[in-house]
């Protein structure tokens, strides 16, 4: 396997070449309600446009993953340059239909709560983003410990108990070193 060293390119060209390397991919992403996960989403929806995207959402107490994606995530203004892009809403809208694919998953559960279908789905991705965190300070200390320390954990599992080794990339939070400097 060659290795992939993109820091001497021109940084324009830096973004030609990532986009190059994950052309045709599929990519799920966790955490993708989120900030930065939206904003992953959007820009290899923009950048990569013949690229497909794996959601893994957990369901909300009054929501649905479809409707959580849909409101959390697509609705979203940065989503607005692409949107103009397309030529609007409805090709918009067609283009997600087309390149994403919503699955109802939970890092906070062994197995990350998967259906048989869902686990086949993430399977079948050649990479994984993982980006889900509970993000506030003032979190249960045993809800940042299930979602923060585990979640990374049970994505690793689940994909060795599907024997399966996609790329794997870990999105951390900003605090994780607590008050140390460097």
């Amino acid at each position: 396997m060659g290795t992939c060293s993109h820091s001497s390119l021109p940084f324009g060209r830096q973004s030609g070449v990532i986009a190059e390397d994950l052309a045709g991919k599929r990519i799920a992403i966790t955490g993708s309600t989120g900030f930065l996960g939206t904003a992953l989403v959007e820009r290899l929806l923009r950048s990569v446009p013949d690229c497909e995207l794996v959601l893994l959402i957990r369901a909300g107490r009054m929501r649905n993953v479809d409707q959580r994606a849909a409101r959390e995530i697509f609705k979203n203004n940065c989503f607005d340059r692409l949107r103009d892009e397309l030529g609007g809403k409805a090709a918009f809208d067609q283009a997600v239909a087309r390149r994403v694919q919503v699955i109802e998953g939970d890092v906070g559960t062994d197995g990350l709560g998967l259906t048989d279908e869902g686990r086949a789905t993430l399977a079948s991705c050649d990479i994984v983003v993982h980006s889900a965190a509970t993000v506030s300070f003032d979190s249960p200390l045993d809800l940042a410990v299930e979602v923060n320390l585990m979640g990374p954990t049970r994505i690793a599992r689940t994909l060795q108990d599907l024997e399966v080794a996609p790329h794997l990339v870990a999105v951390s939070t900003c605090y994780v070193a607590g008050n140390r400097r460097g």
